[in-house]
């Protein structure tokens, strides 16, 4: 189900404004990003695996030196695909539902005939987006250093 047929269900149950969003934001992320890690999880080399099995290691450790390593470059495209589709769906929802935003902004202004003030929210959405995710790539090459420090 699009993530968007859910607005008016959430204007009911939460009402205008950042509550309504987030939950909408909230319920179009989750599914991506649990697919993203379940396929992570699964692709874990198997012979690590056996490895885990054949050093008799708990479940907590099998997944703290093994798997959670193992899933970490994928939960990072999981991350910023997740952060891809919460500007987007957030941007709708403030289109549609919310007046707080820089979506509905956007609307008002093209509803105003204003043209250059539409293109300016415009590109600062797009503005805001890049920023995202250049803190997205930060956090994955700071994470990506660590865990080779680590490793090292």
């Amino acid at each position: 189900m699009p993530s968007v047929a859910l607005i008016p269900l959430a204007m009911l149950v939460f009402g205008f404004g950042l509550r309504m969003e987030v939950s909408v934001v909230a319920f179009a992320c989750l599914w991506p990003i649990g697919m993203l890690t379940q396929a992570a999880v699964q692709q874990v080399e198997p012979r690590l695996l056996e490895v885990a099995r054949a050093l008799q290691m708990s479940a907590w450790q099998r997944f703290s030196w093994i798997v959670g390593p193992a899933i970490v470059p994928r939960l990072f495209v999981a991350l910023r695909l997740g952060v891809a589709i919460a500007l987007v769906v957030a941007v709708t929802v403030e289109i549609a539902a919310n007046p707080n935003g820089m979506g509905y902004a956007m609307m008002i202004a093209q509803q105003s005939l204003d043209p250059a003030l539409m293109l300016a929210w415009l590109l600062w959405i797009g503005v805001v987006g890049f920023a995202i995710n250049a803190g997205a790539e930060w956090v994955q090459r700071k994470v990506a250093e660590r865990m080779g420090e680590v490793a090292a």
